[in-house]
């Protein structure tokens, strides 16, 4: 498996909003309650227009999207999703070991949000995340500018 990354392009918000739609769904309805459409597409279309993206892909294939800050004081994930068929591959633990890496560098540690009922909580406590605070429905993590081990394994996309 090769994973890579590319800029994303309006052609990708479609793909994207589906990839958001099927890996949050589960989480949301049992966090929530329910799946309400129409506020999951409302909730998508403000993130995906308020920042840059970038395609996930796995073999060439558009697997998830992720969208990263960089600020004077820490490197903030805003949003890291993989389409449901391709979780579990080892895509966002490379994704994630490259931020750390960028950030080490920098010196400063990585932020990230999680839905409270995420199952991807543990994944990232994996990858030595730790809780610093919550909010009524995110636990707040980071990871210090600690060292990481080996590197990250995932490549910017070869131009064609």
């Amino acid at each position: 498996m090769e994973a890579s990354k590319r800029p994303a392009t309006k052609d990708d918000v479609e793909f994207a909003r589906r990839a958001h739609h099927l890996a949050y769904r589960e989480v949301v309805v049992r966090q929530f309650g329910e799946w309400d459409e129409g506020r999951q597409d409302t909730f998508f279309d403000t993130g995906w227009t308020s920042a840059q993206h970038e395609i996930l892909l796995c073999d060439g294939a558009p697997c998830g999207y992720v969208s990263v800050d960089e600020f004077p004081g820490y490197t903030h994930v805003r949003e890291l999703a993989i389409h449901p068929e391709y979780q579990r591959r080892g895509i966002g633990t490379a994704f994630l070991r490259q931020v750390v890496q960028q950030a080490q560098a920098r010196h400063v540690p990585v932020r990230l949000g999680v839905l409270r009922e995420n199952r991807a909580v543990e994944f990232y406590r994996k990858l030595g995340f730790k809780e610093f605070d919550r909010t009524d429905t995110h636990i707040l993590m980071e990871r210090n500018a600690g060292p990481e081990t080996t590197g990250s394994g995932l490549r910017p996309a070869r131009e064609n």
